[in-house]
């Protein structure tokens, strides 16, 4: 009866698991949170079906990868921290301002889109000749581009429509800097020095992507929602192996 109850307590387990990255997915679609929840909790199943004691090679392969990422997880968080509170506004040969976009909800600005859209306004404000790029294409959900939404924005705040030039073709933080790169090679600036405006948790990635592009850059960090940060954190985590490797 023992271990018939324990095998009924184990599937129980996994069923209420299973129901809850269901639940997940009807209410909030596929973010990245929700697809981290479900991928945990496949990998939470899958170790509960091997007994470990027996497979001494699995269990020797587990133990090095959880050390692995553990190690390596340290490493690039750690990096990740460093530029949380980038400043480098005190940089006076900039060419060009780049903003890169955060998602928004129809035509309407993110949070998070909101606050690197208000950093790029004190420091486009300090510096009124340099120009600046609002960098960000069309996702599920969005009506216009985020780089009109971006555009918009700041008109609305007082900066020059001919002071921002618009990107609105990329769909990654690679693509962002890529495109922006070629609208300032078609200005005869091969290798330009740039003020990337981003969120904290996002600019260790942003400045090492501009750099193997060939940028020269520098980087002002706006503040995020800190609710969002430690999902954002491991995100930046994974997204930094991936550029990387």
């Amino acid at each position: 009866m023992n271990f018939i109850a324990q095998i009924k307590k184990n599937y129980f387990i996994d069923v209420i698991l299973l129901l809850l990255c269901l639940s997940c997915l009807i209410i909030f679609g596929n973010p990245f949170g929700v697809m981290f929840l479900c991928g945990v909790s496949l990998v939470i199943i899958i170790l509960r079906r091997i007994d470990l004691r027996k497979h001494v090679v699995i269990r020797r392969i587990l133990i090095a990868s959880f050390l692995i990422l553990g190690i390596s997880f340290v490493i690039i968080e750690s990096l990740v921290i460093s530029e949380l509170g980038s400043n480098d506004s005190e940089i006076t040969d900039i060419e060009y301002v780049v903003v890169l976009g955060a998602g928004i909800k129809g035509s309407e600005l993110s949070l998070t889109l909101q606050q690197r859209l208000d950093t790029s306004l004190t420091y486009a404000n300090m510096s009124r000749e340099i120009p600046i790029i609002v960098s960000g294409g069309q996702g599920p959900g969005e009506d216009i581009t985020e780089a009109q939404a971006m555009s918009n924005y700041l008109i609305n705040k007082g900066i020059s429509k001919d002071r921002i030039i618009l990107e609105s073709k990329s769909t990654s933080t690679q693509e962002n800097l890529l495109f922006s790169k070629a609208i300032m090679n078609f200005e005869g600036l091969k290798n330009p020095t740039i003020m990337i405006i981003t969120s904290d948790y996002h600019m260790h990635r942003a400045k090492l992507i501009a750099k193997e592009l060939g940028f020269e850059a520098y980087g002002i960090s706006s503040k995020s929602p800190g609710y969002l940060k430690p999902m954002n954190m491991i995100r930046e985590y994974l997204a930094t192996i991936k550029a990387f490797l």
